[in-house]
């Protein structure tokens, strides 16, 4: 669509909101630097008789002093400026507001009168009192600190102020007809985070909150060791916080680490991904168990987000992807079945098809190819889970999020039933045999492990996955009829927990 010119001496409605709807402003000091930034770039080069700034879209009546190329320019730098702040100060990258702002030419007097008592309007509780609007600046002779209102045109149409607020009055929702809502369609948030953020930045914050809440239970379960946090930062971008737990009562060693990370997409990955001069941010949650107690199975679990941008930073693909599964060293079937059903219900919520679909995934996956079995009893395995006309990104992050919730129910049950059971110095062999399975679908298989590698990710955390004490015994095979070959068995061959 071609854009409408910013022609001199001409009034015109500008207007935009944050990209996918998201919050452009987390703050009164938020809204109070893009006005001294309007004041910076625009005065001189136009004249503004009116504004709003709502928390994810704003508003301006202006009319133009200076060519079209120089309005354009000072608009541009407006909004690169205070992007690149907002974007500094909340740990983000990318495009911060649609593209191209949007500007409608004002070419009768009526609808200027419309449109500046829609600008008004826009903050519909207690409008008139609104202090990032300049409905109030009307009603008194004060003007913004930022830039100077221009009064004179407004008050010559409505004739005076009297008239001016009568008719901000009489404005009914009718008379919105024909206007874009900005604010975007309501939908119910998660508890704990603000209406309207953009997608990214609420997972970022919802794994911060869910790694706080898993490693804090796992403490609780293991009665002895405390995790150890590390903070880490990536020199391209990004960084991340990991917590290690080691040589506890239950956990022998494990892992509860987040990442955010971004920047440029290594050749080796636009390669992968079919795609040229890519930006990239990518967060997640992955974490590893292995108990102490072989009676006690191995679990892993990851839901991550990614984001791919184009050389003007707009989002040019994103996708979530996770999972949650279980890899014992003895076969409980009653444990088998407690995790997928967790796991089921947590899909069930969302999709009937999402957990014959994801577990039938899940097994695929991880799958050690080169011993023709699986790594364990699988769970769920979802990836690339892009915006359909069935599910939206908010559709697919609520979803995400549900399996994340779960994780506790399907797993701690598990470890407190079988941590105190007893067993026997083979027992404990075979578990170390089993963790080398383990390891090499990690290191041969894993597409996770290959994109920490690639990205230059942290060395540590990507490893954090591997036990601690591993056995590889040249041709082992269990004893036929054991218990240890009973696992075997199922390994071959999945099955249908539930």
């Amino acid at each position: 669509m071609k854009l409408e010119s910013l022609e001199k001496d001409h009034y015109y409605h500008i207007y935009n909101r944050g990209i996918n709807g998201c919050n452009i402003y987390n703050s009164d000091e938020n809204k109070r630097y893009f006005l001294q930034l309007t004041g910076k770039y625009l005065n001189e080069k136009a004249n503004i008789s009116a504004y709003a700034l709502l928390d994810n879209h704003f508003h301006f009546l202006i009319q133009v002093n200076c060519k079209t190329e120089e309005i354009t320019q000072a608009f541009s730098n407006l909004f690169n400026s205070y992007s690149k702040a907002f974007n500094k100060q909340n740990n983000r990258t990318g495009s911060l507001f649609e593209k191209h702002f949007k500007r409608k030419k004002i070419d009768t007097e009526a609808y200027f009168k419309t449109v500046f008592c829609y600008i008004h309007h826009n903050p519909i509780k207690d409008w008139e009192h609104y202090t990032f609007s300049s409905f109030h600046y009307y009603m008194n002779e004060n003007t913004p600190n930022y830039f100077s209102l221009d009064k004179t045109y407004s008050l010559k149409l409505f004739d005076d102020i009297n008239n001016l607020k009568y008719m901000h009055n009489q404005f009914k929702d009718e008379d919105l007809q024909g206007f874009e809502n900005l604010a975007g369609q309501e939908t119910k948030e998660p508890e704990g985070f603000k209406p309207n953020t953009i997608i990214k930045d609420k997972f970022f914050n919802y794994i911060n909150q869910l790694q706080d809440t898993i490693t804090s239970k796992l403490e609780e379960v293991d009665g002895k060791a405390k995790f150890q946090e590390d903070l880490w930062d990536r020199p391209e971008g990004g960084g991340g916080r990991t917590r290690v737990i080691e040589n506890g009562n239950v956990f022998e060693k494990g892992g509860v680490n987040i990442s955010g990370v971004h920047g440029k997409l290594p050749d080796s990955m636009q390669k992968y991904f079919g795609v040229e001069d890519a930006d990239f941010f990518a967060c997640g949650l992955s974490l590893v168990l292995h108990p102490t107690n072989p009676m006690v199975p191995t679990v892993h679990a990851n839901w991550r987000y990614f984001e791919m941008y184009d050389k003007d930073g707009n989002i040019v693909d994103q996708w979530f992807g996770g999972g949650q599964d279980l890899t014992p060293y003895y076969l409980f079937e009653e444990d088998a079945k407690h995790f997928h059903q967790i796991c089921k219900t947590a899909c069930d919520k969302h999709n009937p098809e999402f957990y014959p679909k994801y577990k039938a995934r899940c097994d695929e996956y991880f799958y050690n190819a080169h011993r023709n079995e699986g790594r364990g009893l699988g769970g769920l395995f979802f990836d690339y889970c892009k915006a359909t006309d069935e599910m939206n990104m908010q559709n697919w992050y609520d979803f995400v999020t549900e399996v994340g919730d779960s994780f506790l129910e399907a797993y701690v049950p598990i470890v407190e039933k079988r941590k105190t059971l007893e067993f026997t110095i083979a027992q404990r062999d075979w578990q170390e045999i089993r963790r080398g399975r383990y390891v090499e679908f990690n290191l041969v298989h894993d597409k996770g492990t290959l994109f920490g590698l690639k990205t230059n990710g942290r060395i540590e955390s990507i490893l954090m996955s591997l036990p601690p004490h591993v056995q590889w015994v040249y041709d082992h095979h269990p004893e036929v009829g054991s218990e240890e070959e009973k696992l075997i068995k199922v390994l071959q061959n999945p099955v249908d927990w539930v």
